[in-house]
């Protein structure tokens, strides 16, 4: 074969196995995935907190209406 084909198969190759690597890690991928996870579920965990606060205080929002006679 000759010098010029030699460099042409390489540089294929080398391109080849450049476009089918990967380029993050599945372990950063993972963890990444599951702080953005952690993120949305604290939040939600906050919202229901504030809404049995506020389901709470219109409760006794409301006793305290009744007790009045209203």
């Amino acid at each position: 074969m000759s010098r010029k084909w030699q460099t042409v198969l390489l540089a294929i190759l080398v391109t080849g196995l450049t476009a089918c690597s990967e380029q993050t890690s599945p372990e950063k991928t993972i963890t990444e995935e599951e702080h953005f996870l952690t993120e949305k579920l604290e939040t939600i965990k906050k919202a229901e907190t504030v809404e049995k606060m506020i389901q709470d205080a219109a409760t006794q929002q409301r006793r305290n209406i009744e007790n009045q006679g209203g």
